[in-house]
């Protein structure tokens, strides 16, 4: 079954807080979840489906956009993707996954759809709520070398989920950022910590709005930082902490929305998430 493409454009109700202008037009239409998992040719529990998922054109206002968030810089090229259908995507095949993510100029488009689930570990019962994630091949870190992930978050359609994950290998997720389904960002840390927060709004409802984030990791240590785009003057340190030293001294990070892994749910809602300025030092 293929994907039928429309040639009308139809505004959307996500504007800028600055403007009654919409922050983008969508091209086309998007199959039901059901008909895409036909079209792909793969079966629940495929660990790689390599059948793809097209779906609508997102076009992004950039000039309103850049008004919101600055002239974003280029896109990192050495980056993977996860979605509901397949894990480890390389980059030349990214064209083939429009229903979950887009690149419209330097900005990252992610995109979840209500009731969709990941079907890499099964269907139905055993399936879990999606995801679409952006994520960069392990980095070598280590005391006293400190890597470092920037980016802008803008949220259009907020969804309950995970926005950015610090990956240490071999002991898994020192911190997530979260998104509530009313739009507000916080940092979550995984594990408890006596005498820290585990829980930190970083900014409440943020539909429409713009967030910048930078962390800083070595493997062991981490950092994490806010601030408004286009804001003079020194980042805020939301907090820091430590964690399981990453085995080899390899650690990555991830972004986009990954709505959990409990078996049996599915994405809440339709969820529209732009990410500009990505860069990691």
């Amino acid at each position: 079954m293929k994907t039928i493409q429309t040639t009308l454009f139809s505004v959307l109700l996500a504007t800028s807080p600055l403007c009654a202008e919409p922050l983008y037009t969508q091209e086309g239409t998007d199959p039901s979840f059901a008909a895409v998992q036909a079209s792909s040719g793969g079966k629940p529990g495929e660990k790689f489906n390599r059948g793809g998922a097209p779906g609508s054109r997102i076009h992004v206002n950039q000039e309103l956009l850049e008004k919101q968030v600055g002239k974003p810089g280029p896109i990192p090229k050495d980056l993977g993707l996860h979605t509901e259908f397949s894990g480890g995507i390389n980059r030349k095949d990214f064209a083939q996954w429009t229903r979950w993510y887009q690149e419209d100029g330097n900005v990252q488009i992610f995109r979840l759809f209500k009731g969709e689930q990941n079907i890499r570990g099964g269907a139905d019962t055993n399936g879990s709520p999606g995801r679409v994630e952006i994520f960069t091949r392990n980095l070598p870190a280590a005391p006293g070398t400190w890597r470092e992930w920037e980016g802008t978050y803008t949220i259009i359609q907020p969804a309950r989920a995970c926005i950015f994950q610090l990956f240490h290998e071999g002991s898994l997720w020192p911190f997530h950022l979260e998104l509530s389904d009313k739009g507000d960002i916080y940092f979550l840390r995984r594990r408890p910590v006596p005498g820290m927060e585990r829980e930190i709004v970083m900014a409440p409802n943020m539909v429409g709005k713009s967030l910048g984030v930078k962390v800083r990791a070595n493997g062991e240590n981490y950092e994490v930082y806010q601030k408004a785009p286009l804001e003079a003057g020194p980042w805020k340190l939301v907090t820091q902490g430590a964690f399981t030293k990453a085995k080899d001294n390899k650690i990555s990070f991830r972004w986009g929305m990954y709505c959990g892994s409990k078996k049996g749910q599915t994405v809440p809602n339709d969820a529209l998430l732009f990410v500009t300025g990505a860069t990691i030092r």
